[in-house]
């Protein structure tokens, strides 16, 4: 227990089966089992997954506790699963010192100068899906917006990493093989009694051939480059900043490994996790005809019939509310998990060291203390008037503390993009008869896909060609 303070037991603990404790519960739907304890017990709850003791956070407060005090609350050491598929990248990695030193080593990379240079693939990858909405489907036809927005969000990824379209890397970096990887890293996380990984099961071979091939594509990457060397006039790509990426006090760069593992990383903050919430603020604004029609308004005064450049971002502020708004209702990640160091106090009770906290983001953006009618899609939440006095840690889809997602800019830039150029060219309607269920594992994603159909804007020409500015900084 941390010196000086006083504490009243044990938090409270949700009822669970014997042995299993709430395992079942977790596996069934973690956030409605969270939410359930959270309503019964209040914004610290104690459950148990077999012999593993996990407490839940739910509130502001407590979860800038757990985020910023990193001698305390450290991240999921050896055990965690997710280092099966990133590695030790700096969503993983619990080697402070390691972390520190990738962490400087990066940040250029997401500087805004580095950003307005990726800007231009960002904006042909929006152009190339436009074009492939309009041969894809006519007036009127089904899409499952959450397919689609995996599609571009690959494509931009691949364009800004590699230098190269989807088409390349579509067999190894697939939603479908992202899917096998994500749904089996969650599935440990959440159940401590799953086979070693070096048992011969049917799931345990078709984790291991997805990861092969992952690993075999990045290695092969990093090996091209390596033996190019340095492009002409500085870097082009993501994978181009990272190898020319220098530690300042030693010069050092990064080992083939640890590439591999931010390469990876990086993919995964810059895919599918802007890809699900694009797709939650598209049915979000589906079901708000008022908010569709002030968003289109922003982007017709604003663009016209072209694509935006970086600068346009700055003019079109409604439609990035809408986007913030949407990770408050479907935070992309919605679990961020840490590990107990040392025993210690948390709102008032004993926490054991070597207890995981998992501090839960979907309660957290619907407390009633923090927020005005917390149920309802507002994106007046996010309008700059109402957003002064607010809790810091009340909205936080990107981590808070030292941990800060340092890709955040990069998806606020390309979500902003796409949100744009979609909504000036099309209204999309959800389908009443479509279910819209979440479905939480390390992301929050549409559970049966989000059915819509596509109606063109009757005055909404194509798009003019990508703008020769279309990569200059805001100013």
């Amino acid at each position: 227990m941390t010196t000086g303070q006083q504490h009243n037991g044990l938090a409270p603990e949700a009822d669970g089966l014997p042995v299993l404790g709430n395992i079942v519960d977790f596996r069934k739907d973690i956030l409605d089992a969270m939410h359930q304890g959270w309503q019964e017990h209040g914004d610290l709850v104690r459950y148990r997954l077999g012999t593993v003791v996990v407490h839940g956070v739910s509130s502001p407060e407590l979860a800038g506790e757990v985020l910023t005090d990193s001698g305390t609350y450290g991240k999921l050491g050896p055990d965690n699963p997710l280092r099966l598929i990133l590695g030790e990248g700096l969503l993983t990695s619990d080697d402070h010192e390691s972390w520190m030193r990738n962490r400087r080593m990066m940040q250029p990379i997401y500087s805004k100068q580095a950003l307005s240079g990726m800007f231009h693939a960002m904006v042909e990858s929006t152009a190339d899906q436009l074009a492939h909405m309009e041969r894809s489907y006519a007036p009127g036809a089904e899409v499952d917006m959450h397919g689609e927005m995996m599609r571009v969000t690959l494509d931009i990824v691949s364009r800004c990493m590699f230098s190269t379209d989807v088409s390349r890397t579509r067999d190894k970096l697939s939603p479908e093989a992202v899917d096998v990887a994500v749904n089996y890293a969650f599935d440990r996380l959440q159940n401590p009694f799953s086979p070693p990984t070096e048992w011969p099961t049917p799931r345990n071979r078709r984790f291991r051939q997805v990861m092969e091939g992952l690993d075999g594509m990045m290695y092969g990457l990093i090996e091209e480059r390596r033996a190019a060397g340095a492009p002409e006039g500085g870097a082009k790509d993501l994978l181009d900043m990272l190898l020319a990426a220098r530690d300042a006090d030693t010069g050092e760069g990064m080992s083939d490994r640890e590439l591999r593992d931010e390469i990876i990383t990086t993919f995964a903050a810059g895919h599918e996790t802007t890809a699900v919430t694009l797709t939650w603020a598209f049915y979000l604004i589906s079901q708000h005809r008022e908010v569709l029609i002030r968003a289109q308004e922003e982007v017709d005064r604003e663009l016209g019939d072209r694509m935006p450049t970086m600068a346009d971002l700055a003019r079109m502020p409604y439609l990035l509310q809408i986007f913030e708004e949407a990770l408050r209702m479907y935070p992309s990640a919605p679990i961020v998990p840490r590990l107990t160091l040392k025993d210690t106090v948390l709102g008032g009770h004993h926490v054991p060291k070597g207890s995981r906290v998992l501090v839960n983001l979907f309660n957290i953006h619907r407390h009633q203390r923090h927020w005005t009618d917390a149920e309802h899609f507002a994106p007046e939440h996010f309008a700059a008037v109402n957003k002064k006095g607010r809790h810091r840690f009340a909205h936080m889809p990107f981590g808070a503390g030292p941990h800060l997602c340092i890709g955040k800019h990069f998806a606020l830039m390309e979500a902003h993009l796409l949100l744009a150029t979609l909504i000036r060219r099309y209204d999309f309607r959800h389908i009443p008869s479509h279910r819209v269920v979440n479905h939480a594992s390390i992301t929050l994603r549409p559970k049966f896909g989000m059915h819509m159909t596509l109606h063109e804007r009757r005055h909404a020409a194509p798009a003019a060609g990508i703008p020769a500015g279309a990569g200059a900084a805001a100013d």
